[in-house]
């Protein structure tokens, strides 16, 4: 499409699932209140806005009225569009000169990006935004990326475990943290749509799945925040180590200053200018410090805070950068993120929920937007899986709130990434892996035996409310009344988990064959199966309390000795053997019983004697 200029360029507004926002006379534009999007409604001539209108308004920044109210803009006053251009996917937007007044930030760049992009969305989906001040983009105004050294110490690729992934390693990282502003220690993002707790703390919750994932395959990861819960707490406002930003763990771990401190170059965290920066370059510059081969930042997002409603924003999106200084990567970044947003989109849609979504485009160029991509010298990509305040869709109970939902969709990047080096996973998406039992080769008939099975699952959480069970192969098994046995808790991948249940051997002898396996109810049996022959010997002979296969004198003074008479219970365990009509006494028809079997020394009796 041939690009066309502000002056003469319009455009209908795509209604349908839009229309609440798109409708004659209005348009929406997006602001910002402290972290938040804020969308409002500007009244216009036109019956049918254009985009040009709607930018134009954009650029002319909150009114009075709403910045009373705290909505505010990243484009400085003065600042305006002087082109447009649509080519296909591609936006263009060229902003005047001042722009630039106030200086350039990371911050800047990436909420006049997001204020551009979310109000483009209304005229339709653009995979390729780039928002521009004469020739060059916002980032290129930003000074330029700080360069660190190798790591002298860098452990090789595939160090713990052989697998398709090994010789291959990752630097990982989940997004955000609570981070030094300043004044203090506060979260990156506020919490939405509770019980979802803050962006922050399920970035890492969500990517403990993807780095058990990786590694159990052989793949080396480098984590820029510290993903074990159990760690302890860190010095920073009594906050533990799992909650805190990427710079600060990366000290505490022993990387140097250069790394953790690039921007306001203070080694001494918590004191003095706000470390935003330095957390944000921490990540990436920790990938060329590792020498890593990828990079992949995980996100959840955000526009307007809780949101509920069919006009909510909803689904999955990946970025990849192939501009500026991160050029020479671009084409490796989009690779990976296409194998990895087919990954996650593949795995929920057939596994999870199969109304799941892309938001708008899959793929999309970030044109310098994410320092995060932008910085790191190898392909490098940033998901972000769903949003984190659409309180009735992406952050409900069955997609963000929920660990299986959570442990699907890394499964799909630990796929994405294994397509991307050319390989497949060792693990299923259903997997495990047998570890043990206690399950006994031998019986005696109408015995029974508490039995233990051990698995390690190597696939997606286990949760019984997915329908995970240990089951019965072909639904039976001669040792049980019952095929399926329920597990009591979640069992994330590399975990073990044992089952418990108790055998009763059959009463007639002979070899007897049980055997169980994992599956999820209704959907598919999966992994290994464990399978016992088990020798079923003659139940116990009643009166053979020697258990020497004979009924004899012996026998019966034993029995004499468990005597209680008529109605008396006999509560000594020791003469348990002896209540052999059934009740809870020992009198003369527990003896009657005894003389039935009762055939003298070394005369071999049948176990069905009594009967």
């Amino acid at each position: 499409m041939r690009p066309r200029s502000l002056q003469s360029m319009t455009a209908a507004c795509i209604c349908g699932a839009l229309a609440a926002i798109c409708h004659a006379g209005t348009v929406s534009l997006y602001f910002f209140s402290e972290t938040a999007g804020v969308r409002v409604e500007r009244s216009t001539p036109d019956p049918s806005p254009s985009i040009d209108t709607a930018l134009a308004l954009l650029a002319a920044g909150p009114t009075p009225d709403e910045r009373a109210q705290g909505i505010a803009t990243a484009i400085p006053e003065g600042a305006t569009v002087v082109s447009l251009s649509v080519e296909g996917p591609r936006v263009t937007v060229v902003f005047s000169s001042e722009m630039l007044s106030e200086g350039m930030t990371e911050s800047r760049v990436e909420y006049t990006y997001r204020q551009v992009d979310w109000t483009l969305r209304q005229f339709g989906s653009f995979s390729d935004v780039r928002v521009m001040v004469g020739d060059r983009l916002l980032s290129e105004f930003l000074p330029p990326s700080p360069i660190v050294g190798r790591n002298p110490a860098r452990r090789p690729a595939g160090f713990e475990t052989l697998g398709a992934l090994t010789g291959h390693s990752i630097t990982l990282s989940p997004g955000h943290g609570v981070r030094w502003n300043g004044s203090g220690w506060l979260p990156s993002r506020p919490q939405y749509c509770a019980p979802l707790n803050n962006e922050d703390f399920h970035n890492l919750e969500i990517a403990q799945y993807l780095q058990a994932f990786l590694e159990a395959d052989g793949m080396t990861v480098y984590p820029v925040r510290c993903m074990d819960k159990s760690y302890g707490l860190s010095p920073y406002a009594g906050l533990y180590w799992w909650q805190v930003s990427a710079h600060a763990w990366l000290k505490q771990i022993g990387y140097p200053c250069e790394v953790y401190a690039s921007d306001t170059l203070d080694c001494t965290l918590g004191t003095g200018a706000s470390e935003d920066k330095d957390d944000i370059y921490s990540r990436p510059l920790s990938s060329d410090y590792d020498g890593t081969d990828i990079y992949i930042s995980l996100h959840t997002n955000g526009l307007t805070g809780y949101c509920t409603g069919p006009d909510c924003p909803t689904g999955t999106e990946t970025y990849y950068d192939d501009t500026g200084e991160h050029a020479p990567w671009g084409a490796v970044s989009e690779d990976l993120a296409n194998g990895v947003n087919t990954g996650i989109m593949d795995t929920l849609v057939a596994h999870v929920d199969s109304t799941w979504v892309c938001r708008g485009t899959c793929i999309k160029n970030s044109n310098g937007r994410f320092g995060e991509i932008r910085i790191p010298d190898r392909a490098a990509i940033l998901v972000e899986l769903g949003f984190h305040d659409t309180c009735d869709r992406d952050a409900d109970d069955l997609h963000l709130r929920e660990e299986f939902f959570r442990s699907a969709a890394m499964w799909g990047v630990y796929k994405g990434v294994c397509d991307y080096f050319g390989t497949s996973p060792t693990w299923d998406f259903y997997s495990d892996e047998y570890v043990s039992d206690t399950i006994p080769s031998e019986m005696i008939g109408d015995e029974q035996y508490n039995v233990s099975i051990t698995f390690r699952n190597r696939g997606v959480l286990w949760s019984s409310s997915r329908g995970f069970r240990l089951g019965a192969v072909d639904d039976s098994d001669p040792f049980t009344s019952f095929n399926r046995v329920t597990p009591t808790l979640e069992l994330a991948a590399g975990k073990e988990y044992t089952f418990t249940f108790t055998m009763t051997a059959p009463r007639p002898p002979g070899l007897y064959t049980t055997d169980w396996r994992m599956l999820r109810e209704g959907v598919t049996w999966f992994g290994d199966t464990v399978s016992r022959v088990i020798d079923v010997k003659p139940p116990w002979t009643p009166g053979d309390h020697d258990h020497d296969g004979d009924v004899d004198q012996i026998d019966f003074g034993y029995l004499q000795a468990c005597f209680s008479g008529p109605q008396s219970p006999q509560n000594d365990e020791a003469c348990a053997w002896a209540k052999l009509d059934g009740d809870s006494d020992v009198d003369q028809n527990d003896f009657a019983v005894f003389l039935q079997c009762m055939q003298g020394p070394d005369v071999e009796v049948d176990y069905t004697c009594a009967d």
